[in-house]
């Protein structure tokens, strides 16, 4: 089994979900040379339920959705473990990547009384063993990193988007996403790149919303979720999704909601067989987040997922795990 090097926990914290969960690790924004399909594996964590069918009963109902503040300032701390079996490819058995991303996102008044929430990622650092090789990785000192990291760290950093909200914190859009287009010979955008950068922001404003109700919802409420959604390198991948929340706990001083979920994904009739790469039959995930009840974003969450890649006909086990902290900076 290939090992990565402990990092020695989430930034000194340990989690506080259920044993089995935790996790160390990477980012999906690494381009596709480093890790072959790195995107995809990230992005197929970015999942959150639609309007889900609600079941239970008990104390008053209350809204699990994120509402940003304006004029406040917030940190994201996102590590993720991927390992990938290649063998099926002709390739190393295995191999891994496992990275830190600093995200921060800025929000100001918006139009009519909404929101804008500014989302930049400002640092990137960790490992990655490539045919066999251990390689180690910092943005903030690129010059020893291989020269494919460092093209692909160097174009990560500073990509920036803006969500856009209304007054009620619903999703609107996204704007300003231009920072994130692959260069080109013309300097002119090309129209897959802009869909791309799009899916990308998309992906990222869902992961903010992973495993939250649409619809008010009490303790020991448990709601299933069908959709589909759009993943840059896999195309159009089918969810289903089950949530339940278990229970009102105290984290970190605060009270916050403790939700679970778990899920399989297969790709839509649209993207069998039509592209190189695709979701598999028998992909899953599971997790747990804690959101602030009075704050109204997710403090914590772990993730994992299983997942089957179909690259030209031959199948490759992908295993990812996810943690992620974000707090608020002022």
């Amino acid at each position: 089994m290939l090992e990565l090097q402990d990092a020695g926990g989430f930034c000194g914290m340990e989690n506080p979900l259920d044993d089995g969960l935790r996790a160390q690790g990477c980012c999906f924004y690494l381009a596709d040379r480093i890790m072959p399909h790195a995107r995809l594996f990230h992005s197929c964590l970015l999942l959150l339920a639609a309007a889900p069918h609600v079941q239970g009963q008990q104390e008053a109902p209350a809204e699990l959705r994120p509402r940003w503040e304006a004029g406040a300032r917030y940190l994201q701390e996102t590590l993720t473990e991927t390992v990938t079996d290649l063998s099926a490819l002709g390739s190393k058995p295995e191999q891994g990547m496992k990275v830190k991303q600093t995200t921060r996102i800025e929000v100001r008044p918006g139009e009519e009384g909404g929101k804008l929430a500014r989302v930049t990622f400002t640092a990137m650092s960790g490992e990655a063993i490539l045919d066999g090789k251990r390689q180690t990785f910092d943005s903030s000192d690129l010059v020893s990193a291989s020269p494919e990291i460092r093209a692909s760290v160097g174009r990560s950093l500073g990509q920036s988007f803006v969500l856009v909200y209304d007054k009620e914190d619903r999703f609107v859009e996204v704007r300003d996403s231009s920072s994130m287009l692959p260069p080109t010979e013309d300097g002119q955008p090309k129209l897959e790149g802009i869909a791309e950068a799009a899916e990308v922001a998309e992906l990222f404003r869902r992961s903010l919303e992973m495993g939250l109700p649409k619809t008010a919802v009490r303790s020991g409420d448990h709601w299933t979720t069908q959709e589909e959604v759009r993943f840059p390198s896999a195309g159009a991948v089918k969810v289903e999704l089950r949530a339940r929340y278990e229970a009102q706990v105290d984290y970190l001083g605060r009270p916050h909601a403790k939700i679970s979920f778990n899920g399989v994904m297969k790709p839509s009739e649209e993207s069998a067989g039509a592209r190189p790469v695709t979701l598999g039959e028998g992909s899953k995930l599971f997790g747990q987040v804690l959101f602030d009840l009075g704050a109204a974003m997710t403090s914590f969450g772990a993730f994992r997922a299983d997942l089957t890649l179909d690259v030209r006909g031959k199948k490759v086990p992908v295993r990812q795990q996810v943690t992620t902290r974000m707090t608020r900076e002022g």
